[in-house]
């Protein structure tokens, strides 16, 4: 596991175990509240990466685009225990726009990637362990938009949970979110085909399992503002260190007031 306080990024190792087997998984999250800090990521580009960068013209975008390349670079990083320089990692665009890794020692390795803002999160796993990540932030404004895509039955699943209903709704939008990376589907698929089924309230997560997508379940967790979900096969049990996480990305109690 590796902390930094420079660029406010948590890497580590995930082991991912199963009824007769165990993977692993790199995770990486990272927060980059001064503008200023951008500009060591672009070093960490791939060649590639560098040509497409300089094609964009809007900041917002730009932010977007070398926070995730740097969340995923770290993640494959932390898989991989380093066997490959940031710089020689390309990741690249498949045609439904997920991304994909290349240049890269170990095959069969793929990558989930999620920024909101400021923060970055990407998970690596095996192809032969399909996952995927979302975060989101809590915000007020969009509940509208989000409870839209909820169903009557998850309207009324979260009334009895001890939590805001603005957090669960973007919990139950991040759930949707990641699965619907893990399928590939993106936001091209309407929302009620991911419906939830069922919600656990644990110490310091949730659980979320799916109607119609049974051999998948969900584990979302607060990351300062923001309510990350990872999405990943029923039978497996994961270890992640998620109080870590959140004391290392919380926020002054005037910041979640804003």
């Amino acid at each position: 596991m590796i902390e930094s306080s420079v660029y406010k990024t948590y890497v580590d190792e995930l082991f991912l175990q199963r009824p007769d087997e165990h993977f692993r998984a790199g995770i990486c999250f990272c927060s980059f509240p001064d503008p200023s800090q951008y500009h060591e990521i672009v070093k960490m580009l791939h060649p590639q990466e560098v040509d497409y960068y300089d094609t964009l013209t809007f900041e917002k975008r730009k932010h977007s685009y070398l926070i995730g390349r740097y969340a995923a670079k770290q993640a494959i990083s932390a898989l991989t225990g380093g066997k490959n320089d940031l710089q020689t990692i390309l990741i690249q665009q498949g045609i439904f726009n997920q991304p994909i890794a290349t240049s890269v020692r170990e095959q069969n390795l793929q990558v989930s990637i999620a920024h909101c803002d400021e923060l970055g999160a990407a998970l690596a796993f095996p192809e032969a362990h399909p996952m995927g990540i979302d975060v989101e932030n809590v915000c007020a404004e969009r509940c509208s938009a989000m409870e839209s895509q909820m169903t009557m039955a998850e309207k009324n699943m979260i009334k009895g949970l001890s939590c805001s209903y603005e957090r669960l709704l973007t919990l139950l939008w991040t759930v949707k979110e990641a699965l619907s990376k893990v399928l590939r589907t993106g936001l091209t698929t309407p929302f009620s085909i991911f419906e939830i089924n069922k919600i656990e309230s644990r110490s310091d997560h949730f659980l979320c399992f799916f109607e119609n997508f049974g051999q998948y379940k969900a584990l979302s967790f607060d990351v300062g503002m923001s309510v990350c979900s990872f999405v990943f096969p029923i039978k497996t049990e994961m270890t992640i260190d998620i109080p870590l996480i959140g004391r290392m990305f919380d926020v002054s109690p005037e910041e979640k007031q804003k």
